[in-house]
């Protein structure tokens, strides 16, 4: 039987990595390659809103992957080269995925042997647990945490969310001091990583609190004085969490997220609307897209979800008044709204309206009363089924999910391929358009005329320019075309002061068409609120194609002062200096600069 048991898991493991390997080779997406940059660059030079900003434990990990790459020689250039470069961070990943799902089995099987537990769904914990982790491992709604690189905080937070939680049973279960404080240590630690990994962690000693409850402690009083040491257990959590979250705010969310601009009800209606068509996807995944935009959702298209989500809630609370029979829904009731809250309540998430990943843990909760639904249902309606026809279904689900993950991984191959599915998907985005448009743009050989048409529907949809202008400068200066370039981008900061990817392409093509003092304006600008070495190396060099000495050296020195244990940096600064003294090599220089610039585009 044991062997069995072996083989089903290499089975899953395998048709988990086959499902995702279409995606493997893909280029970045959005924000990855920025993100990854952040991770390898000074702490203090992070801007608040990146996605590893405030997630120590992500920043570290991008970074090892990117420290890998390095080590084994492999391209990282920027996309659409270094073909290769995207393999490492995307098998990483997957482990990550697959040792969340190891962790779910393990805490699932424990759960379903509780006391409150009936002897006869005791006996079929494994099979059960197998099956919600088979169908949760393959489900293509997963693709977006796994594909998209940088969603690696959503993986990494939920991994350490569930280590929490399964190091706290095995803590209970302890028969010795030793090993029962060996389990609090690590139950701390995951929780400690998990809210350094991204936020939705910080519910995590609460869920810890809430499953002593529902499954073992016979009433709120016990609470108190829970025993085994689990009182001070539930401090050091709390504690921990709410120290490490201190620290981590620092590094803030930005823009990202807050009241500005968006009423607390209206993003909370939009929210019906977007976890009713969650559930709709796990369902019957045919929609799944990569962006949704920034459009709130208005009219009836709410409502369902509205209805759905308070009905739930009730059912939860009810649930809570009736333990130890319906201890366990309720607990799986209260982490689906627990683990949703961060990014799908009333708190606005500004820059975008829903996001698949933002289910990727919840979806255990979901799939967990479905599973027990369904078999409740077949002992009372169809007994007559046997384990056989069971176990067959379940592996012919599997193929059918495994199939339609590798399908939507094949999505993400080609940013082209992505950007034109979101497109159709979600034809009111005009960020979808923009992304679609740039990667035209970038296809070699380029499709700049169906570029420009994508990239001025963007801007037909956003009058505004904060979608499509500085993209679409972009295409316009490839052509020749400077001077429209130029009375773009200029016109996008002029509504956007603060849109440095504007302002470093406005930057890059006054440099292109040979306008220095303006460019080192805006460089300067930038280095000012966004300091970064490479920033600093390219304003040191454009200011000494123009032979303003003292300035490139203050620019060149700051480059190094950000990472003082670079001694290439200083080289470089000091080789390039001496180099702009001679009037023969300054047309080189200017070259050099824009060569540079190139890389802020």
């Amino acid at each position: 039987m044991t062997v069995k048991k072996s083989w089903i898991a290499v089975a899953l493991i395998g048709a988990t990595l086959l499902a995702y390997v279409p995606a493997l080779r893909a280029p970045f997406v959005m924000d990855d390659e920025s993100a990854i940059a952040e991770s390898v660059a000074p702490a203090g030079s992070v801007p608040a809103g990146s996605p590893v900003a405030g997630r120590p434990v992500v920043r570290l990990s991008l970074a090892a992957n990117y420290a890998l790459n390095a080590l084994l020689g492999i391209d990282q250039r920027r996309d659409p080269d270094g073909p290769n470069k995207a393999v490492g961070f995307r098998l990483f990943n997957i482990f990550f995925h697959l040792c969340t799902g190891a962790l779910l089995f393990g805490l699932m099987r424990r759960t379903m042997r509780e006391r409150p537990i009936p002897r006869d769904w005791r006996n079929i914990a494994d099979p059960l647990a197998a099956v919600v982790c088979t169908i949760w491992l393959l489900h293509p709604i997963q693709t977006e945490a796994v594909d998209y690189v940088v969603q690696r905080t959503e993986l990494l937070a939920s991994l350490f969310y569930v280590a929490t939680l399964y190091a706290s049973l095995r803590a209970w279960d302890a028969t010795t001091a030793p090993r029962r404080v060996g389990w609090y240590v690590v139950g701390i630690l995951a929780c400690a990583l998990g809210v350094g990994s991204k936020e939705i962690a910080v519910s995590a000693p609460l869920a810890v609190v809430l499953y002593d409850r529902a499954f073992r402690l016979a009433g709120w009083r016990a609470l108190r004085r829970p025993g085994n040491g689990r009182g001070w257990f539930y401090l050091a959590l709390a504690a921990t969490c709410a120290a490490v979250f201190a620290f981590v705010a620092i590094g803030g969310r930005g823009n990202t997220a807050g009241f500005g601009g968006i009423t607390w009800y209206a993003y909370l209606y939009t929210q019906c609307w977007a976890i009713a068509h969650y559930l709709w996807l796990v369902l019957w995944p045919n929609a799944l897209v990569i962006d949704y935009g920034e459009k709130l959702v208005t009219g009836g298209r709410g409502i369902p979800g509205a209805v759905l989500l308070v009905l739930f809630a009730l059912a939860t609370l009810a649930a809570w008044r009736k333990l130890p029979k319906y201890g366990w829904f309720a607990f799986l009731g209260t982490e689906f709204f627990l683990l949703l809250g961060p990014s799908s309540s009333f708190v606005p998430v500004r820059t975008e309206i829903a996001a698949e990943r933002r289910i990727y843990l919840a979806l255990v909760n979901v799939l967990l009363i479905a599973v027990v639904g369904t078999e409740w249902l077949r002992r009372k309606y169809f007994s007559s089924v046997s384990a056989l026809r069971l176990g067959l279904a379940t592996g012919g689900l599997a193929i059918v999910l495994a199939a339609a993950t590798a399908a939507r991984s094949h999505t993400y191959a080609t940013s082209e391929g992505l950007w034109r599915d979101a497109v159709a998907k979600v034809p009111d985005n005009p960020r979808a358009k923009v992304n679609l448009g740039h990667a035209l743009a970038t296809e070699r050989p380029p499709k700049y005329a169906e570029a420009e048409a994508v990239l001025r529907g963007a801007i037909a949809q956003d009058t505004s320019c904060r979608h499509g202008c500085a993209q679409l400068a972009a295409v316009l200066a490839a052509q020749g075309r400077t001077g429209e370039a130029i009375a773009l981008l200029e016109h996008t900061l002029a509504s956007e002061p603060d849109d440095i990817v504007a302002e470093g392409r406005l930057a890059f093509t006054q440099m292109k068409a040979g306008s220095f003092e303006p460019a080192i304006g805006h460089l300067r600008h930038m280095a000012s609120t966004h300091p970064s070495e490479h920033l600093l190396v390219v304003l040191g060099v454009a200011n000494l194609a123009i032979q303003h000495q003292q300035d490139a050296l203050v620019a060149l020195q700051a480059a190094s002062d950000l990472n003082p244990g670079d001694h290439e940096v200083t080289t470089l600064g000091n080789s390039l200096f001496q180099a702009g003294r001679n009037k023969e090599a300054l047309p080189f220089l200017k070259e050099l600069a824009i060569n540079l610039a190139q890389d802020m585009q």
